[in-house]
């Protein structure tokens, strides 16, 4: 059983791709995860959506989000849920919990489903806490589980109990790009204000200020050669990056697309950049590189982390010198100089990189052992 509680977003898309290669290999899998979910149904999965966020647009869940009563009702809803988990724990013989939303319960969950005699394996996709420390549900939980797995060995030193981590990367994300409708890299382009000499880059996801978008920008400051693209959902990166949006060096050329974007919008975004910037300030891995990746751009990116672990100097991308401003603008100067055929070559050895180390297969296997080794 995978446990994914969300239903949304990069660690449920990285589930369905788990649970459909893990069904691959003959594995009887059963995603439970909540009531609103996209994750469709996958071939070989049985998909269970149990859990009732409150985050529709209807009168009553409005009324509650402005009251910040949203994550106290989100959080007795999954407690009123416990006994129905661990009913469906029971039927496995081994449960993988995926992410790290609200540690207390995640933590309080698996401390059920082990007292009920199934192993568990953890997967929290990140080894830092954004915000709030989470120090004693992080032991817990690394207590609890058989094996954590983390996607990059940097991540290794950071888990309260190293000696039960496992690394396991992170799969490959061309499904995606393969799936979403074509894109006309010239229109794309054309709809963002992109000169033919001008090099896109692109910064995609989240905008949270540990993804270095005001880094981003003053690196771009002085070059008028670069358009700068941030999209995403704004959840204080914007905000934190004001001054640097407001510079008049970069007046015209920063287009922001805040909110989220469907799949047309993020294979014109993707068609339209000529690199993928993540110049993130603390990353265990990142969806969005592999995204890039699937979609056959280039990346650039800090070495924080373990994003250095999957970009190969000179063939998939840039790795900065430093995670600093200065070394990020010497990068994008590179890249501007190397050329759209130095770029595109690069972006397709990407694709290849990511569909043979990372492919889904790989993954499962490797997820597959670690199984094993938990239950024995």
């Amino acid at each position: 059983m995978l446990l994914e509680p969300l239903g949304r977003g990069g660690i449920a898309e990285y589930t369905r791709e788990l649970a459909v290669a893990l069904a691959g290999e003959s594995a009887t899998v059963e995603v439970l995860t909540a009531r609103d979910h996209g994750y469709g149904a996958p071939a070989g999965v049985t998909v269970a959506g149990l859990v009732p966020w409150l985050r529709g647009s209807g009168r009553v869940s409005r009324a509650l989000r402005a009251a910040r009563l949203g994550p106290v009702v989100n959080a007795l809803r999954f407690v009123a849920l416990l006994p129905r988990i661990v009913r469906h724990a029971r039927r496995a013989e081994l449960v993988h919990i995926q992410g790290f939303y609200f540690p207390p319960l995640l933590a309080l969950a698996m401390l059920l489903i082990r007292a009920a005699g199934v192993p568990v394996v953890h997967t929290p996709h990140n080894t830092f806490d954004r915000g709030r420390a989470h120090r004693l549900p992080r032991r817990v939980m690394a207590g609890s589980s058989a094996r954590t797995i983390v996607h990059a060995r940097a991540d290794l030193p950071a888990l309260p109990r190293p000696e039960r981590g496992v690394v396991v990367p992170l799969g490959e994300f061309g499904r995606a790009a393969r799936e979403s409708p074509p894109a006309d890299r010239g229109g794309a382009r054309a709809r963002l204000g992109a000169r033919d000499d001008e090099t896109v880059v692109l910064l995609y996801g989240q905008l949270r200020p540990d993804k270095g978008i005001d880094d981003l920008l003053r690196a771009a400051a002085g070059q008028p050669q670069l358009r700068v693209v941030l999209a995403g959902e704004e959840l204080g990166g914007l905000a934190q990056a004001a001054p640097e949006l407001a510079r008049s060096e970069l007046d015209g050329r920063v287009v922001v697309l805040s909110g989220f974007q469907d799949a047309a919008r993020t294979a014109e975004l993707f068609a339209a950049a000529d690199v993928v910037a993540l110049p993130y300030r603390r990353a265990s891995q990142s969806a969005v590189l592999f995204l890039a990746y699937g979609f056959e751009r280039p990346v650039v990116v800090y070495p924080v982390g373990g994003l250095a672990e999957a970009v190969i100097p000179g063939e998939t991308g840039w790795v900065c010198a430093a995670s600093t401003p200065e070394s990020l603008g010497e990068a994008l100067e590179e890249i501007h100089r190397a050329g759209s055929r130095e770029r595109m070559r690069r972006g397709a050895a990407g694709r290849s990189l990511a569909e043979t180390d990372y492919s889904w297969g790989s993954i499962a296997r490797k997820t597959l052992g670690v199984y094993r080794e938990a239950m024995a």
